[in-house]
């Protein structure tokens, strides 16, 4: 299991965490609370699951690496552009229920992890 951060999630999301997945603990989405991954899920791409990387423009990110994320859906084709992940293309991915920006989708040769920015989750 990773530990992240302690967060103060709201009643009804805290709720939801609970009893996702038969009881299991669960990530959510902090915009929606739909269900993202779980801790389970949680992996180390370069030695670490923490990462922080700037985008051309400078905006800055702090990604979790995670192995599946159900709630994470691609909206974008896939680039190598500008990659954080040598070798690895990646796709925007967003909620699979309120379409806010979670992260990103990498991909390489039939591997796929989620880099997931962890402020936009809630983690147990």
């Amino acid at each position: 299991m990773c530990i992240v951060c302690k967060q103060t999630p709201d009643t009804i999301t805290l709720e939801k965490s609970k009893t996702a997945f038969s009881s299991s603990p669960v990530i959510v989405c902090r915009n929606c609370g739909h269900v993202v991954s779980c801790p389970d899920h949680c992996i180390q791409m370069n030695g670490r699951f923490l990462h922080t990387f700037a985008n051309p423009q400078g905006h800055v990110f702090e990604l979790g690496c995670f192995r599946q994320a159900e709630g994470c859906i691609p909206v974008s084709q896939a680039s190598m552009e500008f990659t954080w992940f040598s070798g690895y293309a990646w796709r925007i991915g967003v909620c699979a229920n309120c379409a806010v920006h979670l992260g990103w989708i990498f991909t390489c040769e039939g591997e796929r992890f989620f880099g997931l920015i962890v402020d936009k989750l809630i983690f147990p």
